[in-house]
């Protein structure tokens, strides 16, 4: 797939089609909610969660991933889905043993189910975690900072490649009680002095912004 094809593909997936307006518009007295609605695993719309994925794909092609976080294994789904000759090894692990048996129901993938923090984790070419540092997990945020950035620690060491995750923007947006916001200036900062190959794109989103480390080789 060349450069304009892959373009033209992320257009047309980022457009809203019929089977996204019904995944989106399920509530939680449908069957298929749990599975396919967006709203379980913390995503306004179908579209919006694919294109977070696929802004956490760049630069990514039939490598081996360790999904933090995974859920019921979406990343995995987009991935076969978006990349059709995709031939890859997919790792997904989340805390939440609902998301791991839908992830099996959902995708016949076998999902680790723990704490990554204290999990034996596989060694992977990328290390994604989509959404994991977005909510507050400590009781202020200077120990929220501390933790993000031990467990950035945690999962870099996991990666061959690369280690990809997103953040929430504090600058002109509402923040909301709750979710963790950290200045991507900061952030930048901070990840360059210690790990020097970072990529940070604020390229889709006012209020999320994508960091991708990269080993060095």
């Amino acid at each position: 797939m060349n450069q304009e094809e892959l373009t033209e593909k992320i257009t047309d997936n980022l457009n809203s089609n019929d089977q996204f307006d019904k995944w989106d518009t399920l509530t939680v007295n449908d069957s298929e909610y749990m599975l396919h609605s967006p709203a379980p695993v913390g995503y306004n719309t179908t579209a919006e969660q694919r294109y977070l994925m696929q802004n956490l794909l760049i630069g990514w092609y039939n490598e081996s991933i360790l999904d933090i976080g995974c859920g019921r294994a979406d990343l995995y789904g987009f991935i076969k889905d978006f990349y059709n000759d995709a031939s890859f090894t997919y790792h997904g692990i989340d805390h939440n043993p609902i998301m791991t048996t839908l992830a099996k129901q959902k995708y016949d993938v076998d999902c680790l189910t723990n704490p990554f923090e204290s999990a034996k984790l596989p060694t992977a070419a990328w290390v994604i975690a989509n959404g994991v540092f977005t909510p507050r997990r400590c009781e202020s945020e200077d120990a929220d900072l501390r933790k993000l950035f031990d467990d950035i620690d945690i999962l870099y060491k996991q990666a061959t490649v690369a280690l990809t995750f997103n953040l929430l923007n504090p600058i002109k947006n509402t923040h909301f009680e709750g979710f963790f916001y950290v200045h991507p200036g900061l952030v930048l900062d901070m990840l360059i002095e210690k790990y020097q190959n970072v990529v940070l794109r604020n390229n889709y989103s006012k209020d999320v912004y994508t960091v991708t480390i990269y080993k060095t080789q």
